[in-house]
């Protein structure tokens, strides 16, 4: 899926009308139970633009530069910012934050860690932030107080691990010029995948000083507001406070944007075998991607009988859900289909295999 190109004067309106949908739509922090940590998180279809992109190992709050915050269309990419707590970070057993990914549903079980902002020794180079100076409460950077409260992290930009690389490889053996003409960059994996519904968690690190096994911190919910503690403080017998679900932010669904090439559009998977990743329970979905702005999906039978008219109106999404139903609502057997997208006086066909 491609972003969508236009030119000039229409591009600004473009990006101006989809900013102002994206932020209505964006998903709202989650409200946590009382005792900490609270933290609210957003998510954001696209990719967040500001200053901090230009020199990724300044303090974002110390950096003033030419770039506005803005978001921009991009497939496989989505933008989680999550608003630091100053309590939690005065602890002695805070040892930074850490941002998990969950996919179809929110479940803490399957969870994928996706980057840690840690203070942890030999971790120092994932913390791009001020730190908090416990006396003042304020957050500082090389001395001068700052204000970063805000943590953006997108994914997949932000995820990754640092690799060493040169700076000028040689001629030879592709090594480095002169020794010590290295530096660390961010190898970032790829993103979600288009059309699929996402859930974002931020979580409390661990302050760790005896090992590096670093893990979330364990808050003992010892005022029983989700279960009844049996030995405070021991992990088996009371709930977590700190939990994966606690400050969650979703669903959310990544999205390339529409696109005006009609002979782009797909349905996926082809053939549909009984099932598909993105399903969620007792559910079965065909997509049909790379769609414009404005379209009508008609799905027909070899035999030319009408099944289903599925209307698309998205200005960010370029994917419409076929839930594998007719127009009565009841499930479609196996067979070749054809669908026909019609989008102004444009029209585009092809035909869709499903197997039960």
């Amino acid at each position: 899926m491609t972003k969508f190109h236009l030119g000039g004067a229409l591009r600004a309106a473009v990006l101006a009308v989809t900013l102002a949908l994206v932020a209505g739509v964006a998903a709202r922090p989650a409200r946590a139970a009382s005792v900490t940590p609270d933290i609210p998180v957003w998510a954001n279809v696209g990719a967040w633009q500001d200053s901090t992109l230009i020199f990724k190992s300044r303090c974002a709050g110390s950096f003033k530069g030419p770039l506005a915050e803005s978001l921009a269309t991009r497939p496989r990419t989505i933008t989680v910012r999550f608003l630091r707590d100053r309590r939690t970070e005065a602890r002695p057993d805070f040892g930074g934050y850490r941002v998990y990914r969950m996919l179809n549903t929110p479940d803490s079980s399957k969870a994928v860690l996706l980057r840690r902002y840690s203070l942890n020794v030999g971790s120092e180079l994932t913390w791009n932030m001020s730190t908090l100076n416990p006396s003042t409460m304020n957050y500082m950077c090389k001395g001068n107080i700052v204000n970063d409260s805000v943590v953006t992290f997108v994914d997949a930009d932000s995820t990754g691990q640092y690799v060493k690389v040169c700076r000028r490889p040689g001629t030879v053996g592709g090594r480095c010029e002169s020794p010590g003409d290295s530096i660390f960059v961010l190898s970032a994996p790829p993103g979600p995948h288009d059309g699929f519904l996402v859930w974002y968690s931020v979580t409390i690190e661990r302050r760790n000083t005896t090992d590096p096994d670093y893990e979330d911190l364990f808050l003992p919910d010892t005022l029983d507001n989700f279960a009844r503690c049996g030995t405070p403080g021991a992990r088996n017998t009371c709930p977590n406070l700190n939990h994966k679900l606690r400050n969650i932010a979703g669903p959310v669904e990544p999205t390339g944007g529409p696109t005006l090439d009609l002979q782009r559009v797909l349905a996926v998977p082809n053939p549909y075998r009984g099932s598909e990743v993105w399903d969620r329970p007792g559910q079965s979905e065909v997509h049909f991607i790379n769609l414009p702005t404005q379209s009508r999906i008609r799905i027909y039978t070899l035999a030319g009988d009408l099944v289903r008219i599925l209307e698309h109106s998205d200005p960010i999404h370029d994917f419409e859900r076929w839930d594998l139903r007719n127009a009565d609502g009841k499930p479609v057997v196996s067979g070749i289909y054809m669908y026909r997208v019609e989008s102004g006086t444009f029209h585009y066909q092809n035909r869709l295999i499903v197997i039960r």
